[in-house]
């Protein structure tokens, strides 16, 4: 697996003004953090950083002051207005460190159950694994062709891919499709009519008294 590398550059700019200024050059602040280090404020070229993005990569090699680091895109926040990176978090990792993290579902094909009038429920989109930072996959994709009415794909179910471990319990359910429960079509007339109530409590031998509701 190829490990990517992004330039960046120590800031010491801090509060919303500065930041703000950071942005209108093309800049994106960010934050490198873990592993007992300090903690390093840096910035990165918005149209380097958003590459990087498109490759669907979570792993990558950042650069800065002449040292290279070995880093996990951890968070990225995002102006959704404007569709705008606001800001990056960075995670140092060790390659041979065995890390903890996120990675999204994809479902594949058209499931059969919903080709016969079923509902399609993608209980989890997000799973998370335990991996070498080298085998981080860029998602899961799971094929639901074959997934029939009343069925689920549990996580026990889902794909081996070497190196990979799920998390979550393995009876967690990740898809299903269930039959659409028909509510029983109720005539005007049923809408209308009100139940008789007791208001006596009728003898031996006498019937009850009843009334209508008004």
């Amino acid at each position: 697996m190829e490990i990517l590398e992004l330039k960046a550059e120590k800031r010491t700019t801090t509060g919303s003004r500065e930041v703000k200024k950071l942005r209108m050059v093309g800049q994106i602040p960010a934050m490198l953090y873990g592993h007992k280090q300090d903690n390093v404020m840096l910035c990165l070229k918005e149209d380097e950083f958003a590459r990087i993005l498109h490759t669907g990569t979570r792993m990558l090699r950042l650069t800065y002051d002449n040292k290279k680091e070995s880093a996990l895109i951890k968070e990225v926040q995002y102006d959704n207005i404007v569709d705008r990176v606001l800001h990056v978090d960075f995670s140092r990792i060790d390659l041979d460190e065995r890390i903890k993290l996120r990675v999204s579902i994809d479902l594949a094909g058209e499931s059969v159950g919903v080709k016969e009038g079923g509902v399609l429920t993608h209980v989890m989109k997000e799973i998370e694994i335990e991996c070498l930072p080298i085998a981080i996959p860029e998602m899961i994709k799971v094929n639901i062709s074959e997934l029939g009415l009343g069925k689920a794909i549990h996580v026990k179910e889902l794909p081996v891919l070497e190196g990979i471990q799920y998390i979550p319990d393995a009876e967690a359910v990740v898809v299903s499709v269930h039959q659409i429960v028909e509510k029983k079509a109720v005539s005007e007339e049923e809408l209308l009519a009100e139940p008789e109530v007791i208001t006596k409590k009728p003898k031996e031998g006498e019937e009850a008294v009843a009334s209508e509701k008004a």
